[in-house]
């Protein structure tokens, strides 16, 4: 090879790696952006291709459904343009569709022919349609004023429910029933970024590393209010933001048990996960993510370290409730956790459920684990 070669050879190395690096570069700060950014205002989101369904034929006690989401096992919420009800499990299905037992919450009946989608809350956001008692209620965060419902109950004890990232509050109203069922109180919380609430100071998530702030004050509000103790329960990121509450709280001395679902432990495996479903390549994944991380936490402050929660450190009795299908929140977090600390954690694995989705998956089995473990700890 001449040296006019071997020139361009090099030339051609550098400016190739000079193109891969100003494209990691990028991509770095095109996530780590991602990653912070505060959940869409828009509500409902757009459904996913797996949750369209078609209303084929209604009537007063069931409906059929054609549609790729049709056929799901499990318990749904349903959702059209001017109604929510709720499907149960497939009763028969055939070319004709997938025939469903039908509950009506909210709206008027779809016609045949309405397109619609299915709705893992399967619960309308309007606490006035749980038939118990309720009262819109405000605490202050140390960002200002943050909404929360309030369910009075019989008991000491009061049921802080924090729900997940691009979540909203009735998020909780699949587990709420059993809470209630205890003679509990709960208290369902917004927090900073929410729609209804005040932002954070730089207008971006924090993914729990400043949330948990915002748990502390429903806390005190609650014990303010007569409460003895709480039994914070936290859904995906609203784990992180229970735990981090616990590790880091002098008020977690009020802390009498905690039900996580879903719980963000550790975001690193959480951040990969979320790559691989963007069908980014696993060979840029070492050079990537952790420059995604530290670039998120150079520009908003978060640290990593903090919210890798060692279970050894854990101290309150915890129900664990992960879904073994979950694609977002790998299970093998939770596996570690009750593997590591069957002293005090009750793990419920439900097989086939998605992230946050035990209960639509098998609502019996989730809804008596929950009121047992209550049992025990109340």
């Amino acid at each position: 090879m001449t040296s006019r070669s071997l020139r361009a050879w090099s030339a051609a190395g550098i400016s190739g790696t000079a193109a891969l690096l100003a494209a990691a570069g990028g991509a770095t700060w095109y996530y780590a952006n991602r990653l912070t950014e505060p959940p869409a205002l828009a509500w409902p989101p757009p459904p996913r291709a797996d949750d369209e369904v078609r209303v084929e034929a209604s009537g007063a006690a069931e409906v059929t459904l054609s549609g790729s989401g049709a056929d799901r096992p499990g318990v749904w919420g349903l959702v059209w343009p001017d109604g929510y009800g709720r499907v149960g499990r497939v009763a028969t299905s055939g070319d004709g569709g997938a025939v469903r037992p039908f509950t009506l919450l909210q709206g008027d009946p779809p016609g045949a022919g309405v397109d619609g989608a299915l709705d893992a809350y399967a619960y309308p956001a309007d606490p006035s349609l749980l038939g118990v008692a309720w009262e819109e209620v405000t605490y202050d965060s140390p960002v200002g004023p943050c909404p929360a419902w309030w369910f009075p109950g019989e008991a000491g004890t009061c049921v802080v429910m924090v729900h997940g990232r691009s979540a909203r509050r009735h998020e909780a109203f699949r587990m709420l029933s059993a809470v209630l069922a205890q003679g509990l109180s709960a208290l369902v919380i917004s927090y900073r970024n929410d729609p209804d609430a005040p932002p954070s100071p730089d207008g971006r998530s924090h993914l729990g590393g400043t949330e948990w702030e915002d748990v502390e004050a429903a806390v005190r509000w609650a014990l303010d209010h007569g409460a003895d103790d709480v039994i914070p329960v936290g859904f995906s990121m609203g784990g992180a933001c229970v735990v981090n509450f616990a590790a880091l709280s002098p008020l977690a001395a009020k802390v009498r048990a905690m039900v996580l679902e879903a719980p963000v432990l550790d975001w690193g495996p959480v951040i990969r996960a979320a790559a691989i479903d963007r069908g980014l390549p696993l060979s840029v994944l070492p050079l990537l993510l952790p420059a995604t991380m530290r670039l998120a936490s150079a520009r908003i402050g978060i640290d990593w370290a903090e919210m890798r929660h060692d279970p050894a450190t854990f101290r309150h009795p915890k129900l664990l409730i992960h879904g073994a299908a979950d694609a977002t929140v790998p299970v093998e977090l939770a596996d570690a956790v009750a593997e590591a600390r069957p002293d005090i954690v009750t793990y419920l694995r439900v097989p086939g459920a998605g992230h946050v989705r035990s209960w639509n998956t098998d609502p019996e089995r989730y809804e008596a684990t929950v009121r047992e473990f209550l049992d025990v700890v109340g």
